[in-house]
């Protein structure tokens, strides 16, 4: 199954959708984007710190990756 945004619903666990909605606030994959860009932002001010783990572990199953 080609992994991305439209079959989301078969990728990822309840778990996993619901960090996306409630957690997170992403409802759309340009949301979704969005967080990812500002946590690999993040990342590069503060390198001692890690952004969250499920966001980066749901985008690696969607195919997602930070826009530079």
């Amino acid at each position: 199954m080609k992994a991305n945004w439209a079959n989301r619903r078969k990728i990822l666990t309840k778990s996993e959708l619901r960090h996306l909605t409630k957690d997170a606030g992403c409802t759309t994959k340009v949301g979704f984007q969005r967080t990812i860009n500002s946590q690999a932002e993040w990342k590069k001010q503060f390198p001692e710190t890690e952004p969250c783990w499920d966001c980066r572990f749901i985008a690696e199953k969607l195919g997602m990756k930070a826009e530079k």
